[in-house]
């Protein structure tokens, strides 16, 4: 007769030798589920698309996971610009969502058909959709308060596209202030909103309140995306921008440096983005007469930007113009001055 301990022990190696090969099978069986999340993480957007697809075609996963799925799928699709395929997407999982009567998934689904409307620049579309989560969310007794939050920015993304900066105001307002009740005042989320409230009253010429939303906004990216994300840099460029603005030459200066060195650190940077940055830098470089740096800086972008050519160009030659004047060669300046004068008035193609 076997013992209870020579039994427990057996059970013990038993479970030991079983465990890996459950795993194992577990994972076979949900191969394409894993893979498609991990390319997902990884951004590989065709990879992610092609193991949902074939998750879809599965018949064991429950409704709730296969809408799932779909609104993935919709995601990688519109990553590659595949606008019309990522649509149909959508539009599959609002009506499977529909079906399922799961009011929050409903919810989601139509989320996702916005992100796609406002990919293809259909800014009212996006705005009615938005408006009819609204409406859905309303009718319920405990409202997702995160899921109105975000819409709310993309209402004011969609606001702003469409030249209403007025009711985009408002709503990325709304959407800093739901954000902050549902994610919590340092979360992305806000941060996101108190971005886009930044860019908005910089254009508007409130720097004070600019300034303020653009403070808090780069200190939560830099906390939650890190201080070389380019939401963090997109932030700080933006309160540059303000500074200058404003008048403080000085501050726009230390921050535009910033992030310049931000830019030539990011892998896979916008050249453009930096250029842009090099010729504000080299301009407020002049205004503090301080040549040499400001020379430099444009070289670096009058190479970048004789590619492409266009304003950009013409308004680094401009600067470039100002500093061959302060170093007393008057005649290159004014040739310097009438490239740029020809370049911008090409036509832009």
């Amino acid at each position: 007769m076997i013992s209870i301990t020579r039994l427990f022990r057996l059970g013990i190696r038993f479970a030991v030798w079983v465990t890996p090969h459950v795993k194992e099978w577990h994972r076979q069986r949900n191969l394409n589920v894993w893979e498609a999340a991990r390319h997902l993480e990884s951004r590989n957007w065709s990879e992610a698309e092609k193991h949902l697809a074939a998750a879809l075609t599965e018949r064991r996963y429950s409704a709730k996971k296969r809408i799932g799925f779909l609104l993935d799928l919709e995601k990688a699709q519109r990553k590659q610009g595949k606008l019309d395929q990522a649509e149909q997407t959508a539009r599959a999982a609002i009506d499977m969502a529909a079906t399922s009567g799961d009011r929050a998934l409903h919810s989601r689904a139509m989320e996702g058909l916005v992100d796609v409307q406002i990919s293809k620049e259909r800014y009212s579309d996006a705005e009615q959709t938005i408006r009819q989560i609204a409406s859905l969310e309303a009718g319920q007794a405990q409202p997702d308060r995160a899921r109105l939050a975000t819409c709310a920015r993309k209402l004011g993304t969609a606001l702003l596209k469409s030249g209403r900066k007025e009711e985009a105001f408002e709503a990325f307002q709304q959407a800093a202030a739901l954000a902050e009740q549902a994610f919590g005042a340092n979360h992305a989320e806000t941060a996101q909103s108190l971005s886009q409230l930044g860019m908005l009253s910089r254009q508007h010429g409130d720097h004070e309140e600019a300034q303020r939303c653009l403070r808090r906004a780069l200190e939560i990216h830099r906390e939650t995306s890190g201080p070389e994300s380019n939401a963090a840099t997109e932030a700080l460029y933006n309160l540059a921008a303000s500074l200058e603005q404003s008048g403080d030459l000085a501050g726009a200066v230390s921050e535009y440096e910033r992030v310049l060195k931000l830019k030539d650190r990011q892998v896979g940077g916008d050249r453009e983005e930096a250029t842009e940055v090099q010729v504000h830098l080299a301009g407020l470089y002049v205004k503090a007469g301080r040549i040499a740096p400001a020379r430099e800086l444009l070289m670096q972008a009058i190479g970048t930007l004789e590619r492409k050519g266009g304003p950009p160009l013409a308004r680094a030659l401009e600067v470039f113009a100002d500093v061959e004047e302060r170093m007393g060669r008057a005649e290159d300046a004014r040739q310097w001055r009438e490239r740029a004068a020809e370049i911008g008035a090409m036509p832009v193609s």
